[in-house]
């Protein structure tokens, strides 16, 4: 049935589309459902009406829009930005300049978070720094050789290598002090 339907409008087309009605009916019709809609504050067709608790509702979501959004600007304003401390060459620094300041910055917030662990348990926070100081030495021996070597992109793909590996080893270490906090507090019995 669906078919034949199909089939004789295909083949009616144009009867259909000559026949449109006038626009003085067009006009009956409009004017009939602006009289039948009810009185408010019409918003592409729709009628809008906000009660005490949705106009709270959106006033407070627009003021955490607003809020979210300015932590988001002064957090990104905050970020480093100075690479005048590495001596990059011009044709490099758009390239690798943002990135070694980001990775710089974690790994420096992240050895913040160990920090606290010093207090704590002394010998352990010594054994994770002494990991970090092997791969920090590395980093600074990169970059003391970065402005005197003659091919600078190899040495700094080696120093965001380094940084990596150190961001990978602190998030290991974190790892392992949370492990250590919930066994502690009884919350695992035993480490795998």
């Amino acid at each position: 049935m669906k078919d034949r339907l199909e089939r004789f409008v295909r083949d009616n087309r144009e009867d259909f589309d000559s026949y449109e009605p006038s626009k003085a009916l067009w006009k009956k019709i409009e004017t009939e459902v602006a009289q039948q809609q009810p009185k408010g504050k019409p918003l592409n067709g729709k009628i809008v009406k906000l009660g005490r608790v949705q106009w709270r509702m959106s006033i407070a979501a627009g003021i955490a829009l607003i809020l979210t959004v300015g932590y988001g600007i002064i957090t990104y304003m905050q970020m480093p930005n100075d690479i005048t401390g590495l001596s990059l060459p011009p044709a490099y620094r758009s390239a690798y300049g943002k990135e070694l300041v980001q990775f710089t910055s974690l790994v420096e917030q992240k050895r913040e978070e160990l920090k606290a662990l010093e207090k704590e348990d002394p010998q352990l926070y010594h054994q994770f720094d002494a990991e970090l100081q092997a791969l920090d030495k590395n980093y600074q021996n990169l970059k003391n050789e970065l402005p005197q070597n003659p091919n600078p992109e190899e040495l700094l793909k080696a120093m965001v290598q380094n940084l990596n590996m150190q961001i990978d080893l602190l998030n290991q270490q974190l790892q392992i002090i949370q492990k250590i906090k919930n066994m502690k507090d009884g919350k695992i019995k035993t480490m795998v």
